[in-house]
């Protein structure tokens, strides 16, 4: 987690990991929440947990720290993915000072990357962001400025020759170029079935006409889709960014 003296914000709370790690426990609700009451100093019932889990309620971060004691985890096991440069700070446990040092700038350059979710380091300080934060693509391409671009590529690279597009994609997602391949070629092939649709019925074609609009509209998000089915723990490519 972030450090005491420098405090940002983890990423939302995620239900269904908080209650993954208490049933790989073999917990009760009762039993984690008398842990909780513990650890805070003060009473919490079973079912303030239970609303936690079923996602009816959020708890606070002071609340995520006391369940992770409980639970004998990290919070960053109870939390979703980072969004921001902040979160991924914080998933990583560094300060500001900490992450400015170990990617070569200055306090207040990595502030202002914070604060405006922003990245325009260099390509020494691209590598080391990518070693040291391993910010989710997702996460990082959207702090480089460069999702729009990607939807614009992405787009051109499931309505033609997809194999065209893997090293422009290469240049903008910090992932294997194998990943990437694979990931366009699915893309390619959801989308070719909406097209091949088109044909049919009008009532079919028309509903196919929509599936396909709508699929090209998301079409970045399904993107990381694919990524996370091809490879959990994909690491950041070690040549990114090219020379």
């Amino acid at each position: 987690m972030s450090s005491a003296d420098d405090p940002s914000p983890l990423p939302p709370f995620h239900p269904a990991r908080a209650a993954a790690v208490r049933r790989r426990l073999g917990l009760t609700l009762g039993q984690v929440a008398w842990a909780i009451a513990a650890y805070r100093g003060e009473p919490l019932h079973p079912s303030a947990l239970e609303a936690w889990e079923a996602g009816a309620l959020v708890p606070d971060a002071a609340h995520i720290q006391a369940l992770a004691a409980a639970l004998w985890c990290s919070p960053v096991d109870l939390v979703g993915e980072a969004t921001t440069l902040a979160q991924c700070r914080a998933v990583a446990g560094l300060s500001v000072g900490q992450t400015a040092a170990a990617l070569g700038m200055t306090h207040a350059r990595w502030e202002e990357a914070e604060r405006r979710n922003r990245w325009r380091g260099t390509a020494d300080q691209t590598r080391a962001l990518l070693h040291t934060l391993r910010p989710p693509p997702a996460c990082f391409v959207a702090a480089c400025g460069r999702t729009g671009q990607l939807r614009v590529l992405l787009r051109e690279a499931v309505s033609s020759w997809w194999p065209n597009y893997v090293s422009p994609v290469s240049r903008i997602v910090p992932l294997p170029r194998e990943l990437i391949s694979r990931a366009l070629e699915q893309l390619h092939l959801i989308y070719q079935q909406f097209e091949g649709s088109l044909g049919a019925s009008p009532r079919v074609a028309a509903a196919a006409e929509a599936q396909a609009a709508d699929f090209l509209d998301r079409i970045d998000l399904h993107l990381w889709q694919q990524v996370r089915a091809a490879s959990r723990q994909a690491a950041p490519d070690p040549d990114f960014p090219a020379s």
